[in-house]
């Protein structure tokens, strides 16, 4: 599917071991989380996702649970936002809202925007993050091609790590912000039984991806 506009920011080592640390970290009271995560983390909220926050590297950061020290949370790491258009028609795209709010996600601190970008443009925006992930884990435990189950498009590579009781998944999913329409690129950490393994179908694995794993 053609895409209108890409706006990223590029995931560093240090954004990806923070991320990764989290379920780790010791808790902090609610009472003092808010305070703490501003001071220390750097987080600051914004409502480009509904209930997340942007952290110390602009990147939007999701999470279900208490994103520190909850082994049974999820935390999802937006760093790409993607609008894609089927069929492109420049009499119907270029002056609507989802053009004005892909350009409030390239308006954050360190983040580009790739206008009409090729697929493998956008593909290698994944490749990267790819690269930084696997500097972390290893190379990802499998690699498959997305489809429909993830978001209407582009259809990037899907990425999937293990790291202790958790899942590490690298891939486009459907931003379920206005209209549903666009597409996040995200790092997602969610809790996965450590003897619970990938289906070996590539449609029952992306439902997993989707239905456990990115939510």
């Amino acid at each position: 599917m053609p895409v209108h506009a890409l706006a990223h920011s590029p995931l560093s080592p240090s954004s990806v071991r923070e991320l990764l640390a989290m379920p780790g970290m010791p808790p902090v009271p609610d009472e003092e989380f808010d305070e703490y995560s501003e001071t220390e983390l750097g987080w600051e909220y914004t409502d480009l996702v509904c209930d997340a926050v942007t952290t110390r590297h602009h990147h939007v950061l999701w999470y279900e649970g208490a994103p520190l020290g909850d082994p049974d949370s999820t935390l999802i790491l937006t760093f790409g936002e993607a609008y894609p258009v089927n069929p492109p028609d420049p009499d119907a795209y270029g002056h609507d809202s989802l053009v004005k709010l892909i350009g409030e996600w390239a308006a954050l601190p360190g983040w580009v925007l790739l206008e009409e970008p090729a697929e493998a443009e956008c593909e290698a925006v994944l490749d990267r993050a790819a690269d930084v992930v696997s500097a972390e884990l290893g190379p990802p435990l499998r690699t498959l091609r997305s489809d429909d189950w993830l978001g209407l498009g582009p259809h990037l590579m899907c990425r999937i790590w293990r790291m202790g009781e958790h899942g590490v998944v690298l891939a486009p999913r459907e931003d379920g912000g206005p209209y549903g329409y666009l597409t996040h690129l995200t790092l997602t950490v969610h809790p996965w039984p450590a003897d619970e393994e990938l289906p070996a179908g590539d449609e029952d694995c992306l439902r997993l991806v989707r239905d456990r794993i990115i939510l």
